[in-house]
């Protein structure tokens, strides 16, 4: 592991600057700013997976820095999924022109499942469909040789997993019973 980063240290060091991006994001309640926390792991993933010579993971992760920025008005002007969703079909494309094999398969699920949490409004539904995600992009994170990415997704999980429990449905406090005031005589 150590001679990963000593092979390519300024591509792991940028990579690591994803990685707490990447572990910090799911520590947020709110779906913005889950978002806008986002944007430093695909910018700096996108740059990570450039220099290790991962062209399909480089620039999925800029796709998802565009994806950011769109998905953010989902919530108040539902009229912008259609932009939105319009970023889909470029993912197969990007895949297919930058085929490098099993990690191209493995990054481009996992940015068509990371499109399908972005475009939720509700944080459990989001949170659930990362976690469809992040394994995948482990997968394209081993066969690169990305160790930051590797730990970035192992905390992803963990943490949306603990997220989704403290703040889950099941979790949610119950209304107190309206109190009724004895009527005055």
């Amino acid at each position: 592991m150590i001679d990963a980063f000593f092979a390519a240290p300024l591509a792991h060091a940028i990579g690591i600057a994803g990685m707490l991006g990447g572990m910090a994001w799911p520590l947020f309640r709110g779906r913005v700013a889950m978002l806008l926390v986002q944007l430093v792991p695909s910018i700096c993933f996108g740059v990570h997976f450039a220099l290790l010579g991962s062209p399909t993971g480089a620039l999925m992760n800029v796709l998802s820095g565009l994806q950011i920025l769109a998905a953010i008005p989902l919530g108040s002007r539902p009229a912008f999924r259609i932009v939105y969703l319009l970023i889909l079909p470029v993912i197969a494309a990007v895949m297919a022109l930058s085929w490098s094999g099993l990690p191209s398969l493995f990054a481009a699920a996992g940015t068509a499942l990371v499109s399908l949490s972005r475009y939720q409004t509700a944080v459990p539904p989001f949170r659930l469909f990362m976690l469809m995600a992040l394994p995948c992009w482990f997968g394209h994170n081993f066969l690169v040789g990305s160790v930051p990415g590797m730990m970035s997704d192992s905390a992803g999980i963990i943490f949306n997993l603990w997220m989704l429990g403290r703040d889950g449905p099941a979790r949610r406090p119950v209304p107190a019973p309206a109190v009724h005031a004895a009527p005055q005589a």
